[in-house]
């Protein structure tokens, strides 16, 4: 069936959230402009200012762009081009928000840095350790998991939206699915104060979307997801396609090196599938249960050779602080003859002593069984889960969120 097509209703507030400047575009340059049409509140924050993509420096720049002055110089750049696009889509600058995070190192803050016994995460080029923009939101923030959170509530309960768009959790760039980690905890802290649908967006995925300009074209979701989620369609007007176009192109640095990856995004619609506070029934899951007092994860794919993996699993309960809860990491090791050679649970990168989770084969799959307490008794999971080499070990699927109360999710 194609996607249902919806639009605004007039007490809407709209919250684009962006991992770098380009995304508000590419995901959502139509809606921000329908909003702006309808006289409907809108807003755009961007987790990072861009400033890990070497390759479109070079092309930018013609010459390596590699000095950490230099790259947050073109933070700086990439900063002042989502200013024009935002003017482009009708947008004041006064409705944009830069946090500075790492870009390419937002989701090792979410998997690694809570805390201040951990050290805080740094930028790959710009080899910063806490926001270094004075144009941010807060400079000087440290790069920790607890900083982009806050930082989160505290613009989602001043704008208090009602609609959030972000990107989506199948998404293959990290900070893409980070984002979206950050932005789920952040609205279930605020569930008592602000009532809000999330609407993730697809920007990476592989094969898609596909190549070429063809603005008078629907899109169409990828054929490996498009039934398992349940996609909307975001309509828009020959004119209005136009229009993204033009905000694509005054990205500058992006549209001088990848102009043929940015006009597929230009379309007929735009897409985006519909999440509420809580878990639709139909959402495809990750095989979870309770037994007893321990929470069983089922991973039904071949068990493969030689390979290393790492399955995440984090707890959420609304009377905890998050930063608080216990963040697993199951480290495995499979040999060459397809033997389990070990399993080490840290969190956040503390070793855990003895054997606390148990791992076994059940048909032809992998089920962990990790205590409830030592997940801190959580009423929610977050699990992803990742693997050398890529794609071979576990299951190559998004990060989901498994809702634990009730007990509905059987082996």
């Amino acid at each position: 069936m194609p996607p249902a097509r919806l639009d605004f209703a007039p007490g809407d507030r709209i919250l684009v959230l962006a991992p770098h400047p380009d995304d508000e575009v590419l995901g959502c340059g139509g809606v921000l402009q329908r909003a702006v049409a309808l006289g409907i509140p809108a807003e755009v924050a961007f987790l990072t200012y861009g400033d890990s993509n070497a390759w479109s420096f070079l092309t930018y720049r013609l010459h390596p762009v590699v000095e950490p002055s230099a790259v947050r110089k073109m933070g700086e750049v990439r900063r002042q081009e989502a200013l024009a696009a935002a003017a482009v889509l009708g947008i004041g600058a006064e409705r944009l928000t830069f946090l500075g995070y790492p870009d390419a190192g937002t989701l090792d803050l979410w998997t690694s840095r809570w805390g201040a016994a951990r050290p805080p995460g740094h930028g790959p080029f710009t080899r910063a350790r806490a926001v270094p923009y004075p144009t941010a939101l807060r400079p000087g923030a440290p790069y920790r998991g607890e900083e982009v959170l806050a930082d989160l509530e505290a613009l989602i309960a001043r704008f208090r939206p009602t609609q959030v768009f972000v990107s989506h959790p199948a998404d293959h760039h990290p900070d893409h699915a980070a984002l979206y980690l950050f932005t789920r905890v952040a609205l279930w802290d605020l569930a008592g104060e602000v009532k809000a649908t999330l609407h993730p967006y697809l920007v990476h995925f592989p094969g898609w979307p596909a190549p070429g300009y063809r603005p008078a074209e629907a899109a169409s979701p990828p054929l490996a997801l498009a039934t398992s989620e349940a996609w909307q369609s975001w309509g828009l007007t020959p004119a209005e396609v136009a229009v993204k176009r033009q905000a694509l192109a005054a990205h500058r640095s992006q549209w001088r090196s990848g102009e043929r990856h940015l006009l597929p995004f230009a379309r007929a619609t735009e897409l985006t599938t519909e999440i509420t506070g809580e878990l639709p029934a139909d959402e495809p899951q990750l095989p979870v249960r309770r037994v007893g007092d321990r929470i069983e994860i089922a991973l039904a794919s071949a068990l493969p050779r030689a390979v290393r993996g790492s399955l995440f699993v984090f707890g959420y309960r609304a009377d905890r602080p998050f930063a608080g809860m216990p963040k697993l990491e199951i480290r495995l090791r499979v040999s060459r003859s397809g033997e389990i050679g070990g399993c080490t649970v840290l969190d956040q990168g503390r070793a855990l002593p003895g054997r606390p989770v148990t791992v076994e084969r059940r048909a032809g799959g992998l089920v962990f069984g990790i205590p409830s307490a030592l997940l801190g008794g959580p009423d929610r999971l977050l699990v992803g889960a990742r693997s050398s080499p890529k794609r071979s070990l576990l299951d190559p699927s998004p990060w989901r969120v498994v809702d634990l109360v009730p007990d509905v999710h059987p082996l």
